[in-house]
């Protein structure tokens, strides 16, 4: 593919010109490739067309290639220019909904095309520039040898509310059990295992710190669903909560052990040999 170069001029912010405090930078950056990756997503119909996340999430990569005065001025590129290209138009289709958004924002007016989780990243980007104190940021965009659109938006006429999304516009909301075996806190990406060994995939989890520490453990997950056909394959922006099982659930002896004795043997009281038999008898059949 080829890759789009971007830059997003900050005025107003507190930080000298030509500079940005990490904080600030990250609450940005995270807004703008959560919003660029969602609608890469949505374009690429990823999970019907049966290519992996990851390689969406590529073509959807920004990054950071310079800081400059004036007052601040961020210059982002998106995509790999190594990466396959997706068939047709795809490809410049995402850059196009991407740059799409900006004009949105400076028009408080959501797109049509824009699913609720992409209108929810893109009115994440609009809290964000609101609160590093911002008063206007100018997006320009374009390819590497030519002059592309460019968008001024000023932050005191932005309404935040017009990107709200309700819970009857959201896909599917879901809760699911399982145990929590795979992640990327990088990403903020995780990964559940039900007890019929389907594999769902949680993606932008919450409270990353919290979900760490669950690794290995079973956990509850809820946010909103993503699905393939009837099987879901993702959960959006889930919390994790440890699941804790029943207090009568939990084996106990039942008999009183000496302290250094031996554990008794000879079967489980009340339980005969012909029970154990029939039970066997059952489960083999």
């Amino acid at each position: 593919m080829t890759s789009r170069n971007y830059k997003l001029r900050l005025e107003g912010i507190s930080s000298p010109a030509g500079e940005i405090s990490l904080r600030d930078l990250s609450d940005i950056g995270e807004a703008l490739q959560q919003t660029a990756t969602r609608i890469a997503r949505q374009v690429a119909g990823s999970e019907g067309r049966g290519r992996p996340p990851s390689f969406v999430d590529r073509l959807s990569e920004l990054r950071l290639a310079g800081l400059s005065e004036g007052s601040t001025i961020l210059s982002l590129r998106l995509g790999e220019d190594e990466t396959l290209p997706l068939d047709g138009d795809e490809e410049s289709l995402i850059a196009q909904r991407f740059e799409e958004a900006f004009s949105a924002i400076a028009r408080n007016e959501p797109p049509p095309w824009a699913s609720p989780l992409v209108k929810k990243s893109i009115g994440r980007f609009v809290d964000r520039v609101a609160s590093v104190g911002a008063t206007r940021v100018t997006a320009s965009w374009g390819g590497e040898n030519e002059t592309g659109g460019q968008e001024v938006i000023a932050v005191s006429k932005l309404d935040i509310t017009v990107w709200d999304v309700t819970i009857d516009q959201q896909t599917e909301e879901l809760t699911m059990t399982g145990r929590l075996d795979k992640v990327d806190l990088r990403a903020r990406r995780f990964r559940v295992r039900d007890d019929i060994g389907n594999d769902v995939t949680l993606d932008d989890v919450v409270d990353v710190d919290a979900a760490a520490r669950l690794i290995g453990q079973r956990v509850i997950a809820h946010g909103i669903a993503e699905r393939n056909q009837e099987r879901v394959v993702r959960i959006v922006e889930p919390t994790l909560i440890l699941e804790r099982l029943p207090q009568e659930w939990s084996a106990s002896l039942p008999i009183d052990l000496p302290a250094g004795g031996e554990v008794p043997t000879g079967g489980i009281r009340g339980v005969s040999a012909a029970d154990v038999e029939e039970f066997l008898a059952e489960i083999r059949a």
